[in-house]
């Protein structure tokens, strides 16, 4: 038991600093290669987001259903509730925080694409159950599995539309690079090697999260069946904040420099890019049922009615600290129904 414990902690740590060094390396390069700001925050998001999606992945794969989807609803939970919760009283601001016009445009955008997605992903994640409580014998029909796979093409085509929003917004006045700590060394882009090098470090960081993170759920498996946890319990509430970790430092840090909007835009990018690459792509090639009623009842609701409520508050222009605190009472709230019930 220590020893897989162990094997789970380390590979926890091994696979959020790699996403971290990935994320950095791929900062400099934005510099070199002249990315535009919406590009560089949709991959370095696809970058802080490894963890997450590459565990669903390889939990849906390997037969895993409710963990695989509970690792996603559980991290976006967790993301809106409560990195946005306490970013709120991160932000210098005493009123919370508070979003210009412009930058309350972008962000709502990205809002609603994202709000799209995730109520797309209930529906699929409501009909995996819908199909899992059907009696022994009664297979479902060809139609919805028809129409389970255009969800999630769908859902991929919301991401992408996404991706398009970020390749053609413009930088705001004022506004800087994420790497601009980088550009005293940015003269070493003259040097072929030095892009070469680059490239490199983020495929061996890339590899690294990825061989990482699937020790790290095959340990939590194993540890949750010497314990005879729930997998509800092993996904939505230990993997799906495990995997958020790297998420929570980037909001967290970018609301107290002063960069609200950004890490509102970070966690609603973040959830995006979890239920696209996390559940929409693999449902696409794997299909399998799931029996779990709270994943698909409660869960995948709440889920979309949080980031609703985070999109009203951007319609706003601001996110007070009474929101903050709701939000991860809310949390807190779920967490300890989940226990009580498991």
């Amino acid at each position: 038991m220590f020893i897989l414990i162990t094997g789970f902690v380390l590979s926890l740590l091994l696979a959020i600093g790699a996403s971290a060094w990935f994320t950095r390396r791929l900062e400099v390069l934005s510099d070199l290669w002249q990315w535009s700001p919406g590009l560089l925050s949709l991959l370095g998001a696809l970058g802080a987001n490894i963890p997450n999606y590459v565990a669903s992945i390889a939990a849906i794969i390997a037969g895993q259903m409710v963990v695989g989807m509970g690792i996603i609803i559980g991290s976006n939970i967790y993301n809106i509730a409560v990195i946005l919760g306490i970013s709120t009283f991160a932000s210098p601001g005493r009123r919370g925080i508070v979003l210009l016009h412009t930058e309350a445009q972008d962000v709502s955008q990205v809002g609603v694409l994202t709000l799209a997605m995730l109520f797309t992903t209930a529906v699929i994640v409501g009909d995996r159950f819908w199909q899992g409580s059907l009696p022994t014998g009664n297979p479902p029909f060809p139609v919805v599995h028809i129409a389970l796979i255009g969800l999630s093409l769908l859902t991929l085509g919301l991401f992408s539309l996404l991706c398009y929003h970020a390749l053609q917004r413009k930088q705001h006045p004022g506004h800087t690079s994420q790497s601009e700590r980088e550009k005293a060394t940015s003269y070493q882009a003259t040097m072929r090697w030095f892009k070469v090098r680059l490239l490199g470090e983020m495929t061996l960081a890339l590899a690294l999260a990825l061989g990482s993170v699937i020790l790290m759920v095959q340990t939590a498996q194993s540890i949750a069946a010497r314990i005879a946890l729930s997998p509800a319990i092993l996904s939505l509430l230990i993997l799906a904040v495990a995997t958020s970790l790297p998420n929570t430092v980037v909001a967290f840090t970018l609301a107290r420099t002063g960069r609200a909007s950004a890490s509102v835009e970070e966690v609603l990018s973040s959830n995006s890019i979890n239920v696209a690459l996390g559940i929409a792509l693999p449902f696409v090639f794997w299909s399998n049922t799931q029996n779990d009623g709270l994943l698909a009842l409660l869960d995948g609701p709440l889920m979309v009615v949080l980031t609703g409520i985070t999109l009203l508050c951007i319609f706003r222009r601001h996110i007070s600290h009474m929101t903050g605190i709701l939000l991860v009472l809310v949390y807190v709230g779920w967490v300890i129904l989940h226990i009580l019930v498991s």
